[in-house]
């Protein structure tokens, strides 16, 4: 679709005057990675030229959790007064999140074997984001993280989720549907627990830890028959990508997850893992230009200190130089031996 297309398309889409060909159309348009970039950047220009009518500031992640457990309750009976309801031109700002669900709503069969649709949260230029899954699990994602997850999950035998970066999750407790944890080569089965996971794609780690309850890890794909590790509260499994051992040790469980509130503790951690966390946590970019970095053991607790103050601990605390540069809208942090 041309850009003008696409705004004629979202305006039909506001009146409620657009037919099935045009939404299912919109839908495509906006259920690709690519149509959702187009749409930042179309919805941004028409803003500043006043196309659109300006309303209030609103938090879409917030506003989203709640139109998404208004759905959930819905009726398939209920398909055509949501396309009718939306008419403020503040829905525009939502409508690359909302249009899966719309989607699922107006056209998946009516009978139990209905499509699934995905939900999937990336998380880039914030630190820290809380979310709410269907089921009441409560999950907070660190930046540099992706959520894949059903919109609803009932039906279901179990409640599959996906995870590329960190996230702590506060399970909801459902003993008869367990709550399945996808991190690529390993997984994790749970009831009702908590627990943080690392899981980035350019480390080698996989990372469990058991805060509260019980998760039973297994390697590759969930199935009955797979081989389950127990972890007990307090202990940290961890998986080599590309290895088959898995290890567990206990572990100081506050050092993995006080990022939840806020904070970041390293106790004589590798300068070069402080630094990558540093990295996401700040979004910026690490260019290491000195030697022996990765081996050097770096101990701080970080919490409210802006960039400048954390470059004045590193100077203080460790034989390097660091120095900021502005490059191509991309801001480095450059390490250097002093």
């Amino acid at each position: 679709m041309e850009f003008d297309n696409k705004i004629v398309l979202l305006q039909r889409f506001l009146k409620g005057s657009i037919n099935n060909r045009e939404l299912k159309a919109l839908f495509v348009w906006l259920n690709s990675e690519k149509g959702q970039m187009e749409y930042q950047n179309l919805f941004q220009k028409k803003v500043e030229s006043n196309d659109f009518e300006q309303t209030e500031n609103i938090d879409s992640s917030v506003l989203f959790s709640k139109i998404q457990a208004r759905m959930h309750k819905k009726k398939l009976q209920q398909r055509k007064t949501l396309v009718v309801g939306i008419r403020n031109a503040a829905a525009i700002f939502l409508i690359g999140l909302f249009i899966p669900t719309l989607y699922f709503t107006l056209f998946a069969p009516s009978n139990e074997k209905s499509t699934t649709i995905l939900v999937t949260e990336s998380l880039s230029n914030e630190k820290i984001r809380k979310i709410n899954l269907p089921d009441g699990t409560t999950a907070w994602l660190m930046s540099g993280t992706s959520i894949t997850y059903p919109s609803d999950f009932s039906g279901m035998k179990t409640r599959n989720v996906e995870v590329t970066g960190e996230a702590f999750f506060n399970v909801a407790k459902d003993s008869i549907h367990p709550f399945i944890l996808n991190l690529g080569e390993l997984g994790l089965k749970v009831v009702g627990t908590s627990f943080n996971v690392s899981n980035y794609k350019d480390e080698d780690l996989i990372n469990v830890v058991l805060k509260t309850g019980k998760v039973e890890l297994f390697k590759g794909k969930y199935s009955s028959d797979s081989q389950f590790v127990p972890l007990k509260p307090g202990e940290l499994g961890s998986l080599q990508k590309g290895k088959s051992e898995l290890s567990v040790k206990n572990v100081e469980v506050a050092k993995y997850t006080s990022w939840i509130d806020g904070s970041l503790q390293f106790k004589n951690d590798p300068l070069s893992e402080v630094l990558k966390k540093l990295g996401r946590w700040y979004n910026i970019k690490i260019d290491i230009k000195a030697t022996g970095v990765a081996e050097y053991p770096f101990s701080a607790t970080i919490k409210n200190e802006n960039l400048d103050q954390i470059i004045g601990l590193l100077e203080y605390s460790t034989p390097f130089r660091y120095t900021k540069n502005q490059k191509d809208d991309i801001l480095q942090l450059i390490i250097e031996k002093k």
